[in-house]
């Protein structure tokens, strides 16, 4: 390579000496350890360092890199591949008194996703493996050798140093078939030592400045052998073509599997605007899923070229092969470059047709070469918010005015609703059916005659937002709506649900197009779903377009008294077609600003009665633990049972919520309410801190008991009070089996569809187990009952505080009932959660009288016996009255 592709800045001569005698010798002493004339001489000669120069040389990088090898250290596998990063320190490298050798510093990083870190104390945590490394580059022979090492802990938590040397062809002025960067890292350890590891092969396609990469394989000519397309596509000569197509992956449908692939993906990750050349990554996939920070497979990976090719409006690809992936010293190479891709945008989208991409992929190659295939065509998936310069025809506008017919409602005075050409129109919904739950979103695709953005409300690309503020009244509209599939819905007979066939995704997508009344808030569509084979009726249609799509929107200013977007999805045919489907409730999950003011005072308030209610909890325990300290004579006649069930009831929470203690909950990570500071989180923190102390409290009180019943005396002699341990047990198991047994029947039968985690099976029996703890004093009323105990074993303050404890939650939800706070964010409910117990008006007060009662009952046991329910005969064991004896004498 030409050393003038290797620009330097000329320093002066004072910087020069103090880098050369001072900085270069630090920088480059960790060298001594590890010698480089044994390892890189015959690869590039060591050369001695003069001065510095700012340049930059090809280095791997997230996605575009790959590597295998060093399984005993990373455990990674084809599936579970991370990414790896090689770069140069600082961006510079070091002028030698060799010519066209430099010396330079570099880290390669290994970011695997199952690596751990052992310390001293064995705990885990997530880390890199990174190698410091010095060495010399050769410009001429475009090699690069170093060597270092990197502190790492063995699977048994023993400390390594993993010392290696790293060799990697570079390329000189890159093309197509010059872009691959190969190599390998070998460990300088012998086979049998604790430190050493599988070698590591490497390869990747690094960016470089523009002028020194040539997009010299690809034209217009190459993608002439394509087939004619079928449809008018969309004129885009004002496509920004680098902000549509970099850093992003864009996965597509293939039509047919002549590559034994369903799903194709383009990435790319260089762009020269003048040109409008662009480089790419062309994977074959067997999922449609994306694979951001994963290395990419050689073995199904092409990399290409691709140019805008104006007069056909398509962008065409030129790919080629990665070949002797095994050699990545010697023969790898990039070849066979027989691969044709183009890319066009249908001009017109429609209800029906609703992917905004369409290609083929097909060979130079002879149909009876080897690996040859038919050409295969490939689209982006129908629901797709993408737009490239594409129009709108709305074709079922006359049905909506059918089954959608004007209705003469006078706006309300102060009453506002969004314009619809404002960023308020898509939303997140919870689609509900019986006790089904599903999570969802509405997008808007074209308002008008204008492409919606979703986040922006104007696409940059194809001109100005024209945003008529001063129209009213209807206006036409387009909407992509998907949710999940019910779960086990498909399998269940006579539910009215059956007939909504999900895609292959596993969602139900509709197409929706109707009209939107600004004046009103009232939107209603007519809707359009793609049928799979197996869901094509009678007349063996593709779609299901009898649809029916309403949504009533809130004000802005939350003057009608509402602050969620509410409508429903319903099939507008008869009830005996195959296809017909059961009414389906649709809920917005879009916080408005007043619902989410409103919603940040209420998690205030509930962290507030968390924070008491786990106060007074800790207050109670220590008063017990006094008690029994104060009546060791009393421990005997308190129940194990009961004290395991309160330990558990605290210790769960914690091993649940053990990582949110540290960190961020999900949902504050992904939604942020104004108004909060930042305090929610540090408050949810100081509640869980509360619960542990909890814990530790009831955990020791548990102990105390253990301890005292079935621990040995002074004597060394067991005290065994198991008898009326086990036959309160053999009492309360049955029941609560019976119990749980009787929650999931009827959670099987009632609820089967349900997704949702706040009436799942799992849901249920966290329910259950709330119910469980509800009714904490339940084993020691039995306990009272066998051992016929009187006497106060339990402190009054512990069983009716706690059973205040347990009450609050339910006397609140009676109170937020009655505010009529939305039930619909599960995720922000921070106290008497719907998902962990049974929080309804009638369980609240069953719940609550439960308690009390059962605290009445201890209270009379303690004071009158443990039987004193019971007729008299009962009650207690026979007592003789001591009879006087007269004395005749």
């Amino acid at each position: 390579m030409n050393p003038s592709l290797f620009p330097s800045k000329i320093l002066s001569i004072p910087f020069i000496t103090i880098y050369i005698f001072i900085v270069i010798p630090t920088v480059f002493s960790s060298t001594k350890t590890i010698s480089y004339s044994d390892h890189c001489n015959s690869f590039v000669p060591e050369a001695i360092p003069t001065t510095i120069t700012y340049t930059r040389f090809p280095f791997l990088e997230t996605i575009t890199s790959h590597y295998t090898g060093a399984k005993n250290i990373l455990d990674q596998d084809s599936l579970s591949q991370s990414y790896i990063h090689f770069r140069p320190k600082d961006y510079n490298i070091f002028k030698t008194n060799t010519s066209n050798t430099y010396k330079t510093q570099a880290q390669l990083t290994f970011v695997p996703p199952s690596i751990y870190h052992f310390q001293s104390n064995h705990s885990r945590f997530y880390r890199p493996l990174v190698f410091n490394l010095d060495g010399f580059l050769s410009v001429s022979t475009n090699k690069l050798c170093m060597v270092g090492s990197a502190n790492w802990f063995s699977k048994k938590g023993k400390r390594l140093k993993l010392d290696a040397v790293l060799k990697l062809n570079l390329p000189r002025l890159m093309n197509l078939n010059t872009s691959l960067v190969s190599g390998t890292l070998e460990s300088l350890a012998f086979p049998h030592d604790s430190d050493y590891f599988d070698p590591i092969s490497m390869m990747g396609f690094p960016q470089v400045s523009q002028f020194k990469y040539k997009y010299s394989l690809v034209s217009n000519e190459d993608c002439n052998g394509a087939n004619a397309i079928e449809h008018p596509v969309a004129s885009l000569e004002s496509l920004d073509l680098c902000s549509k197509f970099t850093y992003r992956f864009l996965i597509y449908q293939m039509e047919s599997q002549g590559s034994g692939y369903p799903f194709l993906s383009l990435y790319g990750f260089q762009c020269s605007v003048e040109e409008k050349k662009l480089r790419f990554l062309v994977e074959f996939q067997n999922t449609s899923n994306t694979r951001w920070d994963k290395s990419f497979n050689p073995n199904v990976t092409l990399i290409g070229d691709a140019t805008w090719n104006g007069p056909k409006e398509e962008l065409c690809i030129v790919a080629c092969h990665i070949l002797n992936q095994t050699d990545p010293l010697g023969s790898a190479h990039i070849g066979d470059c027989s691969v044709r891709l183009t890319l066009y945008f249908p001009e017109v989208r429609s209800i029906m047709n609703t992917h905004t991409t369409e290609g083929q992929i097909w060979l130079t190659k002879k149909a009876d070469d080897v690996g040859y295939f038919e050409p295969i065509k490939f689209q982006s998936f129908d629901h797709s918010s993408e737009n490239y310069g594409s129009m709108y025809e709305f074709t079922k506008l006359q049905k909506v005015r059918q089954v959608c017919p004007q209705t003469n409602v006078a706006k309300r005075e102060g009453v506002e609703y969004p314009s619809g050409y404002n960023g308020d129109m898509s939303f997140d919904m919870s689609v509900k059916y019986r006790n089904m739950d599903s999570i969802g979103s509405a997008i808007p695709i074209f308002v008008g005659e204008q492409f919606y953005h979703s986040y922006d409300a104007f696409d940059s690309n194809f001109g100005p937002w024209q945003d008529p503020t001063s129209y009213t009244g209807p206006m036409n509209i387009s909407y992509e709506i998907s949710f999940q599939m019910f779960a086990n819905s498909t399998s269940e007979s006579g539910s009215g649900i059956s007939s909504l066939f999900s895609t292959n995704n596993g969602r139900v997508e509709i197409s929706a197009e109707g009209f939107y009344d600004n004046e009103t808030g009232r939107l209603c569509m007519v809707g359009c779903r793609n049928l799979p084979s197996s869901g094509k009726n009678s007349e063996n249609e593709s779609f299901d377009c009898e649809i029916l799509v309403q949504f009533q929107f809130p004000s802005t200013n939350g003057n009608n008294g509402s602050f969620l977007i509410r409508g429903s999805i319903e099939s507008l045919r008869e009830k005996t077609d195959v296809l017909y489907f059961e009414s389906l409730n649709v809920v917005s999950l879009t916080y408005t600003k007043l619902e989410a003011m409103e919603s940040i005072w209420r998690m205030d308030l509930e962290i507030i009665l968390d924070l008491i209610s786990g106060t007074l909890s800790c207050f109670f325990i220590v008063l017990q633990i006094f008690h029994v300290k104060k009546n060791p004579d009393m421990i005997p006649l308190i129940s194990v049972l009961m004290m395991v069930i309160l330990t558990l009831g605290y210790m769960v929470p914690l091993v649940l919520n053990f990582e949110a203690m540290f960190s961020e909950t999900p949902y504050l990570q992904n939604i942020q309410l104004e108004g909060s500071g930042g305090l929610l989180e540090v408050n949810k923190v100081i509640v869980r801190i509360v619960t542990m102390v909890a814990f530790t409290l009831q955990f020791r009180l548990l102990q105390l008991t253990w301890t005292k019943k079935f621990g040995k005396d002074n004597n060394g002699k067991g005290k065994s009070h198991w008898n009326h341990e086990i036959w309160t047990l053999v009492i309360c198991l049955p029941i609560y089996t019976v119990g749980g047994l009787m929650m999931f029947l009827a959670n099987r039968k009632n609820n089967n569809y349900i997704i949702s985690s706040n009436r799942s099976i799992w849901g249920a029996l966290r329910s259950y187990a709330g119910l469980t703890l509800d009714g904490f004093l339940f084993p020691q009323m039995v306990l009272n009952m066998f051992k016929i105990s009187k006497g106060n074993a339990l402190s009054y303050l512990f069983y009716i505080g706690n059973t205040f404890v347990r009450t609050l939650p339910h006397a609140y939800d009676i109170y937020r009932g009655q505010k009529n706070i939305s039930h619909q964010f599960h995720q922000f409910y921070l106290y008497a959660n719907p998902r962990a117990d049974f929080y309804s008006p009638s369980w609240d007060v069953v719940i609550a009288c439960g308690g009390v009662v059962f605290a009445v009952i201890v209270f009379l046991q303690q004071r009158f016996g443990g039987r004193f329910m019971f007729p008299k005969r009962f009650r207690d064991t026979i007592e003789y009255e001591m009879v006087p004896v007269v004395n005749n004498e």
